[in-house]
């Protein structure tokens, strides 16, 4: 069966209902371990009032499982009819039974090529109809609480036909929510740690910090890929950030000597979109070489070793958690834990979840997407600001470190 086949979604009340049940007296508390999801009521009121028109919820999306959670949380308080779009591993590649049991839950899969005419007409019909919509426009999860990525345009190409069928503005509602360690998670951190070493079959300095430690473990990692392909990193005494631009400028120019007839149409100067780019286009060459392939493996696989906030000063414990986390999935296979841990990370400490609902833009039918995105944007990043205010405010300065990755 194709990942990428639209099949329609048949929401089930009651199995939602469960689900909505389970998720808030187990899986947030318990497995994702927010233990408390705070919203001021004035924005509690400004989202009741968006889902009274025709509406799509647009959360940021900085951590994987803990979205759809907070996803499920948002959707049984005010939207109980929405559908939600989710990755096509997720919806369609988890076999006939998991198949059903996502879509009995009202989710899409965001497929590619031809059925997904398919998936944006449905959503728009159900988003015309009043049920709505949940889609992340960031698309891929950032691992990174503190900014929202890079938005798409999925969720105004749905408002725009929903717009035109129910022939009036549908309010693509920006939130965002920003999570805190409710006490020190040093120990959470370690153990972490410690197994990933295991894992990797690395040894980093146990007596420095959980992010001292974070900054060896990618080091080692860097080296690892650079050795075979003899990339040119420079000394370590260059600092991390810099080996790894120096590594990608390195690889890069080797990518464009060797393989001049795949070379990316606009490709770009910045060394991490011009790996983008390459990462892009070895999936549009359909009989492309076993060996272009492997070569933009490597460079895919420096990408992930991009940590958000690389050139920051200072990282906090919920960031170093976050990179942590994104390690462990980019890196670890084979085992039924690593498994289980890819598809449901566990946090390491108890959590506060802070939400807040950003400025609505409306759409009335057919808009220019780039102001549009950008009114999106700043809602988000508005809202995300806020939540990030909340915390402070509740739990206190959070726990930083030294930023491992700079020189």
């Amino acid at each position: 069966m194709s990942l990428h086949r639209f099949h329609t979604p048949h929401p089930n009340p009651a199995l939602i209902r469960a689900l909505g049940w389970v998720n808030d007296f187990g899986i947030l508390p318990f497995v994702s371990r927010v233990h408390a999801l705070h919203i001021p009521d004035a924005d509690h009121a400004r989202l009741r009032d968006a889902v009274t028109a025709p509406f799509v919820l647009c959360p940021n999306h900085p951590e994987f499982f803990t979205d759809w959670m907070i996803d499920k949380w948002l959707m049984s308080r005010y939207a109980p009819r929405a559908i939600a779009w989710a990755d096509p591993e997720i919806v369609n590649g988890t076999g006939p039974a998991g198949r059903w049991f996502w879509l009995s839950n009202g989710l899409v899969a965001a497929v590619r090529g031809d059925d997904l005419e398919r998936a944006f007409a449905y959503s728009a019909e159900r988003v015309a109809e009043g049920a709505g919509a949940l889609l992340h426009p960031e698309g891929e999860v950032n691992w990174d609480n503190e900014a929202p990525g890079a938005l798409r345009t999925g969720a105004i190409r749905i408002a725009e036909r929903a717009a035109q069928l129910a022939r009036r503005p549908v309010h693509l509602v920006p939130l965002a929510w920003f999570i805190r360690y409710r006490a020190d998670a040093t120990a959470g951190l370690e153990r972490e740690l410690d197994y990933v070493e295991h894992r990797l079959d690395a040894t980093t300095s146990r007596g420095g910090t959980p992010a001292a430690r974070l900054g060896e473990l990618f080091t080692f990692l860097l080296e690892r890929e650079a050795a075979p392909w003899d990339i040119d990193i420079g000394p370590r005494e260059g600092g991390f950030a810099a080996r790894l631009g120096r590594g990608l400028d390195d690889a890069l120019r080797r990518l464009l000597a060797t393989w001049p007839q795949y070379e990316p149409p606009a490709l770009p100067t910045d060394a991490t979109d011009a790996a983008r780019a390459w990462r892009a286009q070895v999936r549009r060459v359909r009989e492309a070489p076993a060996e272009f392939r492997r070569q933009v493996g490597v460079i895919d696989r420096m990408l992930r070793l991009v940590p958000a906030g690389i050139h920051e000063p200072t990282l906090t414990q919920e960031q170093v958690g976050e990179r942590i986390k994104r390690l462990r999935l980019d890196w670890l296979r084979g085992t039924l834990r690593d498994d289980v841990t890819r598809f449901v990370p566990r946090a390491a400490a108890p959590r506060d979840l802070f939400l807040r609902v950003g400025r609505l833009v409306a759409v009335g039918g057919p808009v220019e997407h780039a102001p549009t995105l950008a009114a999106l944007s700043s809602g988000m990043r508005d809202a995300l600001a806020a939540a990030r205010q909340d915390g402070l405010d509740r739990l206190g300065a959070p726990i930083t470190y030294s930023n491992p990755f700079l020189g």
